[in-house]
């Protein structure tokens, strides 16, 4: 048995040499990555997924529902226009406008800011005399233009003796002035009224009859605004330019002698007055004491009224 056994070791040595095989060259990192690229994975097949004998196939579905919308900001009805701004544009309501500040119809805020673009630097020219005189008459003018044009503006107002009130302010084609004060009275000249549509040159003259009724110093307002016209007719303010004007009102010297003497009659009947009633009060005083005196005569004559019997002499026993 042992010997069979010591007769297959030499064979079993030799086969286990033949079986194993032969190293491969190691790889040369220098020339194996230039010539081969690099390992492409091998798709595995994935086994079909199994149906039951009762189960339908499975059908694919299109999906048709539209691609939400961005998250983004929606574009409005107007370029610039906020998303709730260009809805009440579409229901028509009022929007707000920067023009006027205001809240106003979309197609009314486009007209007001088309205008509004169209201002032009201007300048107004005022020729309010520095003093006047109670119940005299004066013509006050004031001219507005543009400021490129300030010579001639100065120019419709300038006079002899008077000051020349300037001020910077925006014109347009359609301006408002008016002219007020407590202590005078005014009215504007001309059968154009107070607010006045302007040419192309922007350019117009106003005119009023000013007539103190006050002495002392008083205060004259010049009011100018540029304004906006709209669809309906209606005027919107764009911009306003107020300038106080101070006068110093006088009396004349014959107006003083009829004050003076005014203030003597006044004083002789407030006299007049006082001696009347004075003379009032002395006829009362008199007609009391007459009466008085009366009272007091009667009551004397009472007192020594005689007895019929005391003038007889008494009889002598």
């Amino acid at each position: 048995m042992r010997r069979p056994v010591l007769l297959l070791l030499p064979v079993l040595f030799v086969c286990s040499h033949c079986s194993a095989p032969e190293p491969g060259p190691a790889p040369n990192p220098s020339t194996d990555s230039a010539m081969m690229g690099p390992d492409e994975p091998v798709p595995v097949p994935q086994p079909a997924p199994s149906t039951e004998a009762g189960d339908p196939p499975e059908i694919p579905v299109e999906n048709h529902s539209p691609p939400l919308a961005s998250a983004g900001p929606q574009a409005g009805g107007a370029a610039g226009m906020p998303p709730r701004t260009a809805a009440r544009e579409a229901e028509g309501g009022l929007v707000p406008c920067d023009a006027v500040d205001d809240d106003v119809p979309a197609a009314d805020c486009r007209e007001y800011t088309r205008q509004k673009s169209r201002l032009r630097p201007g300048v107004l020219a005022f020729d309010p005399p520095a003093k006047m005189t109670v119940d005299t008459t004066y013509d006050l003018t004031l001219s507005i233009g543009k400021a490129a044009d300030v010579e001639e503006v100065r120019a419709v107002v300038r006079r002899a003796g008077r000051r020349l009130e300037e001020r910077a302010l925006q014109v347009g084609a359609f301006m408002t002035a008016t002219l007020t004060g407590n202590a005078f009275e005014i009215a504007l000249q001309g059968t154009e009224g107070p607010s006045r549509s302007l040419g192309a040159d922007r350019r117009d003259v106003w005119q009023w009859q000013v007539k103190p009724l006050r002495a002392g110093s008083q205060r004259l307002l010049l009011t100018v605004s540029a304004d906006a016209m709209g669809p309906d007719g209606k005027r919107r303010r764009f911009s306003l330019a107020n300038r106080p004007v101070d006068v110093l009102v006088e009396v004349s010297a014959s107006q003083r002698r009829e004050d003076r003497t005014k203030a003597i009659e006044d004083s002789l009947g407030r006299g007049a007055r006082v001696m009347g009633a004075l003379q009032k009060w002395l006829i009362g005083l008199a007609a009391l004491l007459a009466a008085a005196g009366g009272a007091w005569l009667a009551m004397r004559k009472f007192g020594k009224r005689k007895d019929p019997t005391g003038d007889k002499p008494s009889a002598k026993p």
